[in-house]
């Protein structure tokens, strides 16, 4: 890692101690082939948003990161990328012997573990091998405010320039798509992966920073030879609760892979790793992402 203000997510919990707070210690994270898929979670959507509203805020938003270049003439894109798959009914979590969704979904309960603190906007939860630091699944759950369940929760915004209660729905998604990417805070208040998003604001547009952390991360020079793209999840695309497989081959780790764990909501079973720190500054909220390792 350079002095540039972009940070990976590793597989420690050890705080770097060095300039922008990056983490120093560990494997960073990275999904270990060319694509993977996510799934929108069929129910839970805030009033004021229509499903193909957020079917296409969730594809601009990968997008971003798929077309981010990471040479002067913009022609070199970093090799990864997120394609959109069938919606999904299960909840955040990682099986090994079953199939897997990297769900994106609106949570109208908040505060009722350690994963979901008050006043962050949304979480990325990642499952990942603790030795390797590949990444086997990633969630994201947006605190939604609900009148009975979570009066504590915020109002998602479809419009560029949000009113001063709401919160720019795309800028969120952006950023957690970066750290479903493996990417960490910046340090750069104007990039996407800036910690904090302020009510009113957005920030949907990467910076050449981010494009830096993404390039880290996915280099055109690094991209797996001979791997062709599959974004079906290890062990099938789960499109029911329960795991349901609906396409796709029985597999909990690739080859090699010293993972052999559990994940995403079986939070008492699992170890956090808390990869990326929450900060409340101010008035502003924050955005973050936990790591649950599979070791």
């Amino acid at each position: 890692l350079t002095a540039s203000a972009w940070c990976r997510t590793t597989t420690s919990r050890t705080r770097g101690g060095v300039a922008n707070d990056c983490n120093m210690v560990g494997v960073p994270l990275a999904w270990r082939s060319r694509c993977t898929g996510y799934s929108l979670f069929r129910t839970g959507l805030p009033a004021n948003l229509t499903w193909q509203q957020m079917v296409e805020i969730t594809r601009a938003s990968a997008a971003s990161w798929a077309s981010a270049t990471c040479d002067e003439n913009g022609l070199d894109r970093q090799y990864f990328e997120v394609r959109e798959l069938a919606p999904t009914l299960a909840p955040s979590g990682w099986s090994t012997t079953g199939a897997n969704a990297n769900t994106i979904s609106f949570r109208s309960r908040w505060g009722d573990d350690a994963l979901h603190r008050e006043g962050v906007i949304a979480i990325t939860i990642v499952s990942y091998d603790s030795f390797t630091g590949e990444i086997f699944d990633g969630d994201i759950e947006m605190n939604t405010y609900n009148d009975r369940t979570n009066q504590l929760g915020f109002e998602f915004s479809t419009s560029r320039l949000p009113g001063p209660d709401a919160v720019d729905l795309q800028t969120i998604i952006v950023h957690e798509l970066g750290h479903f990417h493996g990417i960490a805070h910046s340090s750069n208040d104007r990039a996407v992966m800036w910690p904090e998003a302020g009510r009113g604001e957005a920030r949907r547009d990467l910076t050449s920073d981010d494009a830096a952390g993404i390039c880290a991360a996915y280099p055109p020079t690094a991209a797996p030879v001979g791997v062709r793209c599959n974004p079906v999840p290890y062990g099938g695309l789960a499109t029911l609760p329960g795991g349901t497989e609906v396409v796709g081959a029985k597999c909990s780790t690739r080859p090699g892979a010293r993972g052999d764990g559990f994940a995403g909501a079986l939070v008492a079973l699992a170890a956090l790793a808390g990869g990326v720190k929450k900060s409340r500054r101010g008035r502003r909220t924050s955005t973050g992402a936990e790591g649950v390792n599979a070791h």
